[in-house]
């Protein structure tokens, strides 16, 4: 279990920093190339090096995957530092509840979180969890029982999305900042794909969570 989701861990994140350096280079191909030229040409000797390159350009890649996972941790933590400070409150100026509604739907909607909060919200007649510290017990259960692996593919798949959502955010707004339109509203189609999946993975592993607790209560009714 542990060294499979390691390894699935280590894909996600190569993966994201893949995605990283392939919308930056779409972008950016003309002045890379020339670079590319210019450097190789006056550093010929790195060609003979270039196998050492290749394995220390890997981690590095795995390193932008978690530089991007952890902006895209810290843009989340933004919006709930924001919340805690009552910025947003019941009676609010337009201005502000015009920023709310942007926030949540660039930072928080397609988040697991906002998923669990909708289900609590719900108007299901037997809820197994109320809150987000109870479903979080109820996974931190399944997983001591090892029957979370399911749920976890769901939970992974949703991450990466939510990287991948946050790349192509940036590279639309680099892109029509740079004067590169129509890449900017293919990155702005690819940002809609990708925030709408990463929503729906949110929604599926709230769902697997839930289905998994029902078969084990039925099969195991003590637990």
């Amino acid at each position: 279990m542990t060294t499979n989701f390691t390894l699935r861990d280590f894909f996600v994140y190569l993966l994201t920093g893949l995605t990283l350096i392939i919308c930056v280079g779409t972008i950016f191909v003309g002045d890379i190339f020339i670079w590319s030229i210019d450097f190789f040409s006056k550093y010929e000797f790195i060609k003979d090096f270039s196998f050492l390159v290749t394995i220390f350009l890997v981690p590095a890649i795995y390193l932008l995957g978690h530089i991007i996972g952890s902006l895209s941790f810290n843009l989340l933590q933004l919006y709930v530092w924001f919340d805690k400070r009552k910025f947003f409150k019941r009676q609010m100026p337009e201005w502000k509840y015009f920023i709310l509604i942007k926030l949540q739907q660039l930072l928080y909607r397609q988040r697991v979180v906002y998923a669990i909060i909708n289900y609590t919200k719900s108007d299901k007649a037997e809820k197994l969890f109320k809150n987000v510290g109870e479903f979080w017990t109820i996974c931190a259960k399944l997983q001591i029982e090892k029957i979370y692996a399911p749920a976890e593919y769901w939970y992974v798949l949703n991450e990466l999305f939510n990287s991948i959502y946050l790349i192509f955010f940036i590279s639309t707004i680099i892109s029509l900042m740079t004067g590169h339109w129509i890449l900017g509203v293919i990155y702005f189609i690819l940002t809609i794909f990708a925030f709408k999946r990463a929503r729906q993975y949110a929604d599926h592993f709230i769902q697997t969570v839930c289905n998994l607790t029902t078969a084990r209560q039925t099969t195991q009714p003590g637990k």
